[in-house]
C-alpha cells in the first residue's frame, strides 16, 4: 500500500516505513552494545551504563532486545512491521518464549 505525500507529486510513502524509528534505533543499539560485552569491551552492564552515559537499569533493559526472537527481530527491522506493544513491553517480551514474543509483538 503507497499513500501520495503532499506536496511532491510522485513522492510515495511505502507500508514498510510505518515502524517507529525509536524501536529501530532501539534494536541497533542493543546489538551494538550486545557485541561491545561478548568482544569483552566491557565486563559488565554497570561499566557499558557509564561509558554511554545512561542508567544500569536502562541500558540492561534496553539491551534485552539484541535477544529477541529472529523472527521478530526480521519483521520489526526488515519487514518493518508495526509493533503492538510500546518499545518498553518490547524489551521484557525477551525473556518470553519465541512464539510468544512473535503473538504479542505483532497481535
Amino acid at each position: 500500500m503507497s499513500v501520495l505525500l503532499s506536496g511532491k507529486p510522485g513522492a510515495v510513502q511505502s507500508a514498510d516505513q510505518a515502524q517507529d524509528p525509536h524501536i529501530l534505533r532501539a534494536i541497533g543499539r542493543a546489538w551494538a552494545w550486545r557485541r561491545c560485552m561478548e568482544a569483552g569491551e566491557f565486563a559488565t552492564i554497570q561499566e557499558l551504563a557509564e561509558a554511554v552515559g545512561l542508567a544500569e537499569r536502562h541500558v540492561s533493559r534496553q539491551l534485552r532486545l539484541a535477544y529477541l526472537a529472529p523472527d521478530v527481530l526480521k519483521r520489526l527491522t526488515c519487514g518493518r512491521e508495526a509493533c503492538a506493544v510500546s518499545l518498553y513491553d518490547l524489551c521484557f517480551l525477551a525473556g518470553e518464549a519465541w512464539q510468544e514474543q512473535t503473538e504479542r509483538t505483532f497481535r
